[in-house]
């Protein structure tokens, strides 16, 4: 008789490498999502970007800041206007620009923000870091020499003041001819000057400055602001370039001039004269903001209409970013909307003046010092900010609610007894709108040692604090990596199993040949002797 065996029972067998197989592929789809999308929002929370794609792209070699002198004083456009709610003060306007942000220049607390941690093409507001570098990096007085790169290098469309290969001005007449003409010839000259080389090795700069800042979300591949799918920034980044440059009185002359005139040169025998763009300065027009001290404009197909402009009220000042705009009346609009309604709904607080760190915090920034010495240090550690600091804060929000996490740099920085591990962080309603820093005393790694107790205490603490500071950030390669590696290991397991499963199944197949003959033969010698007798 044939024995058969269960075929249900055989697939099962061989179904359950698939199945492992399956599980593991969907567990790892899993995580890679969840660390996605949770770096993604902690990014925007903890102003950590994600690796975001711009909106737009750099397809044509518009005319930098054409929108500004194109659109007419009345500012009509079939696009979005500003919408402002005069009979609710408390509630912010609506803005044109889809990408916004109100920074208070003294303190840096943030008092509007519309997506304002979105990588966006900057246009010629690129000028302000430009400006930056120049200011720290050079005289007033030093000659700056037009290269054939800055006078061809550029679209001729695009703004310019008409300077020749190999005429010169001085560092002073280039920062108003960048600042107030926008001209992208002298920028690229600026960036050549300031670099010793070439623009590239001014970007570079740049982007350096920029990580020194804080910018998180920036990369510059020129001086001007022409159109690069690798260069552009974020209205936090530019408001944090602003602030810095801020700081100089230069900035601040030249930024808000109406007019100046460049004198004859070595080339050209006329003189040239040079008008702000930023309407919000020019008591003749009727974007003019009286609290307004400065601005920049910036056109280009691609970044639309970007501004940045700083205005001072009383004792704050407040710089304001608006990038990717329709029209440029709708850039001041904007702005004015948006400073009126900052001014009018915040004023100064100093909520840490009575604030206090508990046990929690101080051992996990204990445990921070210790991971990064490598130490095993007891020390009696004190958590140190500045209680005076200020914050703009909403009148018609409650300050009870604000919370505070603490957020530690990549390393401390010591300075004698001193050490700054990282920021206190001030939020409200989820959103981050304040920071200052945290500094720790007392702290030796070589002081007296952990008890087990405490190293075990330590320990669990170790493990708590990133889970209630941050997001577990698990690297998408490695999970990748580690995906495939299992699925490779799961996969040898799974021939080595259908091998010796095919070896078993080759072994009972013989077996039943060899019995099955053994029958046949004992049947026909069985028939045999039947036919004999």
């Amino acid at each position: 008789m044939k024995i058969r065996k269960n075929p249900k029972k055989n697939r099962t067998r061989h179904a359950i490498p698939v199945v492992i197989l399956s599980t593991v592929l969907l567990f790892t789809m899993s995580v890679f999502y969840i660390d996605s999308t949770s770096s993604s929002a902690a990014g925007t929370d903890h102003l950590l970007l994600p690796d975001s794609t711009v909106t737009n792209t750099a397809s044509d070699n518009s005319t930098d800041e054409g929108s500004d002198n194109s659109t007419d004083e009345d500012g009509t456009t079939e696009y979005l206007v500003t919408t402002e709610y005069p009979d609710e003060p408390g509630k912010a306007p609506e803005l044109a620009s889809n990408y916004a942000i109100v920074l208070d220049a003294n303190t840096g607390n943030i008092l509007y923000q519309k997506n304002a941690f979105d990588k966006q093409y900057p246009a010629s507001i690129t000028k302000i870091m430009t400006f930056l570098l120049a200011i720290e990096n050079t005289k007033l007085t030093d000659t700056v020499t037009m290269s054939h790169d800055a006078v061809f290098g550029i679209d001729r469309g695009s703004s310019h003041i008409g300077l020749d290969e190999g005429e010169q001005i001085s560092m002073e007449d280039a920062l108003y001819g960048m600042m107030l003409e926008s001209a992208n010839e002298v920028a690229w000259g600026i960036g050549e000057f300031v670099s010793g080389g070439s623009i590239e090795d001014f970007a570079k700069m740049m982007n350096e400055r920029a990580v020194k800042l804080g910018c998180l979300g920036t990369h510059f591949v020129n001086a001007n602001g022409l159109p690069d799918e690798n260069h552009y920034t974020t209205c936090y980044d530019m408001a944090l370039i602003t602030k810095a440059c801020l700081g100089y009185d230069e900035f601040r002359k030249v930024t808000g001039t109406r007019n100046h005139v460049i004198g004859p040169t070595n080339i050209c025998e006329e003189e040239r004269q040079l008008w702000q763009h930023c309407k919000m300065t020019n008591p003749d027009s009727k974007y003019y903001y009286e609290y307004c001290e400065g601005g920049k404009t910036g056109y280009t197909n691609d970044a639309l209409n970007t501004l940045v402009t700083w205005s001072k009220k009383g004792d704050t000042e407040l710089i304001c970013v608006l990038m990717n705009c329709n029209g440029a009346a709708n850039t001041y609009t904007d702005s004015k909307a948006i400073y009126e309604y900052c001014f009018r709904n915040y004023s100064l607080q100093t909520p840490l003046a009575d604030y206090t760190f508990d046990s929690t915090q101080t051992s996990q920034t204990l445990d921070y010092l210790n991971s990064y010495y490598k130490a095993d240090s007891a020390s009696d550690i004190t958590l140190q900010i500045d209680k005076d600091y200020k914050l703009n804060f909403n009148k018609n929000d409650d300050i009870k609610k604000l919370t505070y996490s603490i957020e530690y740099n990549k390393e401390p920085v010591k300075d004698g007894d001193t050490y700054t591990v990282g920021h206190l962080i001030l939020s409200y309603g989820g959103n981050m709108i304040g920071t200052t820093d945290l500094t720790v005393t007392g702290y030796n790694p070589d002081g007296k040692q952990l008890s087990s107790k405490n190293t075990e205490n330590a320990a669990d603490t170790t493990v708590a604090a990133p889970i209630t500071k941050k997001k577990l950030l698990i690297r998408p390669l490695w999970i990748i990596f580690a995906a495939l590696l299992l699925l490779a290991i799961l996969f040898v397991i799974y021939l080595i199993h259908i091998k010796k499963a095919r070896k078993r199944q080759r072994a009972i197949q013989a077996a039943r040949r060899k019995q099955y003959e053994e029958r046949r033969r004992q049947l026909q010698e069985t028939f045999d002797n039947d036919l004999d007798e």
